[in-house]
C-alpha cells in the first residue's frame, strides 16, 4: 500500500513561460527555490505525485482518489475542460465517483488508471497518445484535444507511463504491454516507425499515428511488473528480473552500447547477468535522455546522458553516489534528477536555475553531483517526481510542520479566458470576426468628375546644342568603373596604355571568380538534403 504524506512543491510558477525562458511577472508568478506547502492542499493525503521527463504540468492523487492537476493547459491536459493554466491545484471533477490509484504525464496529455483497471485520458490526442481508438478532427492539422477525461481502449490495467507523445500500458494478470501514440522513433515497440511519403513521389516524410492501444507482441511471452517512459523510449522489467528497452537509441539511453534506434524490445545486458536481476519491486525510472533501474541488493544503474556535458553511459553502470542507500523513490525529469531514502532527500541537474533542485534561496542554481536538500535533512520523504522545471515531493505529515506556505494567485481570471478560448472566440477570429465578416462594407466614395481636357499649347521650336566632347578617361577614372564600362570609355584594349591595361585585367579576373563562387554556392546549397527527413534545403 502506498505511503500517505502531504504535498510539497519547487520551482517555477509561470506555467506560460516554464521551459521557454524567464517569468514576466515576478511578483505574481515566483519562483519557489525550496520545497514549500501549497495552502490549498495543507492537510489534504496524498498518495502519488506524478510527472514525466517532458511535462509542464502536474498531477497529484489523494488517498480518496480523487485527482488535483495544475500547470499548463494548452491542450486541455489538466481536464478540466478549458484551456487556462492552473497555479494552484484543482479537482479533476469530470472524474467523481471514480477513485484513481495511478496515474502518468506525457508533454501535453496525461493518462491515469482506477481501482478497478479502467484507464482515462485528456489532452492532446495529435498523435493517438489518448489510446480511445480515432483521432477526431476536419482539417489534415487540426489537432485534437480532448478537455475533459475520456476512457481509454485498454481494459484490466495495472500500470501507465507517458512519454513525450506516446503512452504505454500494463494489462491483464499476465502483464501484458500495450502502446498507441507517435511511433516516430520505435517508441511503441511494434517492430515499425511506420513511416510513410506524405505524397506520390514526394520525399517528405511523416509517421502513421497509432491511436489503438496495441499488444507488443515480442513481450508476449513476458509478464511484466513495471514500466517507465522517457521522451522517446521505453524501459520495462518483468518478473525474471529482465531489463527491455526500445525506442530512441541517442546518447546510449537503451543500454545496448550502440546508438541506435530500436524498433522493438530488446533485452539489456547487466554486469552479473543471471547473478545480478532486478526484484519485483526493483525501482525503474526515465528521464529525457537517461534510464534508471535498482538490481541486487539494491544497486542503482543508469545508462544514457546523464549530464548535460561530458560522456554517455552506453550500458548499465553502477551509479556509485546511492551506495549504500535505501532509495524509495528515484524520479527523472528533463534535465534534472531527483531522490529519496532513509531520512534525506537529494536533487541534480542542470535545470533552468527556477528553483526546481529546491536548494533554498542561498543555495546553487544547478549541482552536476547529487547533492542534499538541506531543507528535508532528517524528514521522511516517500516520493519525488519530477518534470519541466519543477519537482514534486510527498512528505510525511510529521514532518511538514515548520516549513514554508505558498498561495498560489486566483485562477478565476485565467479560467474564465481559457473558456472563451476553448469555444474559439480568439481563435482564428472566432464569432467575432465572423460577425464581421457579415457587415456591411461601407459604401464607396463618389467619384469625382473627370476635369475637361486642356487645350495642347503651340508647339515651340527647340535649337539643340552641339554635343561637348568628352575628355578621355584618366587612370584614376578607369578605378572607379566597372569593367564594362571602362573599356567602353577608352574604346578597347588597343587604346588602353600597359599599366591601365594590367589593373583592369585583374580586377576583371577578380569580378569573375567572385560570381563564379556564388554560383557554386547557392548550387551546392539547392542540392542539401536534409539527414533525416531527405528533404531539400531551400533556395537562398
Amino acid at each position: 500500500m502506498a505511503a500517505v504524506g502531504e504535498l510539497l512543491f519547487t520551482g517555477m510558477t509561470d506555467w506560460k513561460n516554464i521551459g521557454r525562458g524567464k517569468t514576466q511577472d515576478e511578483e505574481k508568478y515566483p519562483n519557489i527555490l525550496q520545497p514549500t506547502r501549497l495552502t490549498s492542499m495543507v492537510g489534504v493525503s496524498i498518495v502519488a505525485v506524478c510527472g514525466g521527463s517532458a511535462s509542464a504540468h502536474c498531477m497529484a492523487i489523494a488517498e480518496d482518489g480523487r485527482v488535483f492537476t495544475w500547470g499548463r493547459n494548452e491542450a486541455g491536459q489538466l481536464g478540466h475542460g478549458d484551456l487556462g493554466n492552473r497555479s494552484s491545484p484543482t479537482v479533476v471533477k469530470a472524474l467523481d465517483g471514480v477513485k484513481v490509484v495511478a496515474g502518468s504525464c506525457g508533454k501535453n496529455h496525461s493518462v491515469v488508471v482506477t481501482d478497478t483497471g479502467a484507464s482515462y485520458a485528456w489532452g492532446s490526442n495529435k498523435h493517438g497518445q489518448l489510446g480511445v481508438g480515432s483521432i477526431a478532427r476536419t482539417k489534415p492539422k487540426e489537432d485534437d484535444n480532448r478537455l475533459v477525461p475520456v476512457i481509454c481502449t485498454v481494459a484490466n490495467t495495472s500500470a501507465v507511463a507517458c512519454g513525450a507523445e506516446f503512452t504505454t500500458w500494463i494489462a491483464g494478470e499476465g502483464g501484458a504491454v500495450y502502446s498507441a501514440g507517435l511511433p516516430q522513433y520505435g517508441q511503441l515497440g511494434h517492430g515499425t516507425d511506420h513511416e510513410y511519403n506524405m505524397n506520390q513521389g514526394s520525399v517528405k516524410l511523416a509517421y502513421e499515428a497509432q491511436p489503438a492501444p496495441r499488444l507488443i507482441s515480442a513481450l508476449s511471452e513476458r509478464k511484466v511488473l513495471k514500466v517507465a517512459c522517457g521522451h522517446n523510449h521505453t524501459v520495462v522489467v518483468d518478473d525474471k528480473g529482465k531489463i527491455w528497452t526500445w525506442g530512441f537509441g541517442g546518447y546510449g539511453r537503451l543500454g545496448h552500447k550502440l546508438q541506435k534506434d530500436e524498433f522493438s524490445p530488446r533485452m539489456v545486458e547487466i554486469q552479473g547477468g543471471e547473478r545480478n536481476l532486478c526484484p519485483p519491486d526493483c525501482i525503474l525510472a526515465a528521464g529525457s535522455t537517461s534510464s534508471w533501474v535498482t538490481c541486487l541488493q539494491g544497486q542503482m544503474y543508469a545508462f544514457g546522458k546523464l549530464k548535460t556535458t561530458g560522456d554517455n553511459n552506453m550500458y548499465p553502470i553502477p551509479f556509485m553516489d546511492f551506495q549504500g542507500w535505501n532509495l524509495r523513490s528515484v524520479a527523472a525529469g528533463n534535465t534534472t534528477f531527483a531522490a529519496a531514502g532513509g531520512d534525506q532527500t537529494i536533487t541534480w541537474g542542470q535545470g533552468a536555475g527556477q528553483g526546481e533542485l529546491g536548494y533554498g534561496p542561498a543555495g546553487p542554481k544547478s549541482s552536476a553531483n547529487p547533492k542534499l536538500v538541506e531543507s528535508l535533512e532528517e524528514k521522511m520523504v516517500h516520493q519525488v517526481a519530477c518534470g519541466v522545471g519543477h519537482t514534486l515531493f510527498i512528505i510525511d505529515p510529521a514532518h511538514a510542520e515548520g516549513l514554508p506556505t505558498w498561495e498560489p494567485p486566483s485562477d478565476e481570471d485565467t479560467a474564465a479566458e481559457a473558456a472563451v478560448a476553448a469555444a474559439g472566440v480568439k481563435r482564428k477570429g472566432g464569432p467575432a470576426a465572423a460577425e464581421a465578416k457579415k457587415a456591411p462594407k461601407k459604401a464607396p466614395a463618389p467619384k469625382k468628375a473627370p476635369a475637361a481636357k486642356k487645350q495642347p499649347a503651340a508647339k515651340k521650336t527647340i535649337v539643340k546644342a552641339a554635343p561637348k566632347k568628352k575628355a578621355a578617361p584618366t587612370v584614376g577614372d578607369l578605378s572607379k568603373k566597372s569593367a564594362a564600362a571602362r573599356k567602353a570609355a577608352v574604346g578597347g584594349w588597343a587604346q588602353r596604355t600597359p599599366i591601365e591595361s594590367t589593373e583592369v585585367m585583374i580586377q576583371e579576373g577578380e569580378e569573375r571568380k567572385k560570381e563564379e563562387e556564388e554560383r557554386d554556392e547557392e548550387k551546392q546549397w539547392g542540392e542539401e538534403r536534409h539527414p533525416r527527413t531527405k528533404m531539400k534545403a531551400p533556395k537562398k
